[in-house]
């Protein structure tokens, strides 16, 4: 082979392999919707972030939606709040009462109704009602210290200690 031959082979592959360079030289940051994204939203983020579009992520018709063929990311539903809001705290008592510093049932249930958190501990079996022990059971309608008053009258007979009268 000539020398001039050799030449000219040696320039044309330096050539073919300089264009080469420059051909790939751009393609190493170029970003592929397939091999490169996973979420349609992920291609369109860097879409917007450069809407020249240089990675040709647009692809046909140019609409501005970025891969086009990937699904987008699954939607997730929040969580709904379990924890329920906290109850009001009941106001600070500056004395604790007793049963026996009211004078009467209504008087003591209404400091319970006031209050059913029952910071005075007035309700000892926790129904609801105050004080049963001192007046009585009843339910807040009145004031009598007995729940139940009996009915009829009991019969007296004539007996005596030998027998009938």
């Amino acid at each position: 082979m000539s020398l001039l031959r050799r030449t000219l082979v040696v320039v044309a592959a330096f050539a073919i392999a300089g264009f080469t360079y420059v051909g790939t030289a751009g393609a190493e940051g170029d970003l592929n919707c397939l091999e490169d994204f996973t979420y349609q939203e992920e291609a369109q983020a860097v879409y917007d972030a450069d809407p020249t579009d240089p990675h040709n992520l647009d692809g046909h018709p140019e609409d501005g939606v970025a891969c086009e063929s990937l699904p987008n990311r699954p939607v997730v539903a929040p969580e709904p709040e379990t924890s329920a809001p906290e109850a009001p705290k009941p106001a600070v008592t500056d004395t604790d009462k007793d049963c026996k510093d009211f004078a009467s049932h209504a008087e003591a249930q209404a400091t319970y109704d006031a209050d059913p958190s029952d910071p005075h501990r007035l309700d000892g079996d926790n129904d609801g009602i105050a004080c049963e022990d001192r007046f009585g059971a009843s339910d807040g309608d009145d004031d009598q210290q007995v729940a139940v008053y009996p009915t009829g009258g009991v019969a007296t007979g004539g007996y005596s200690a030998g027998g009938r009268a």
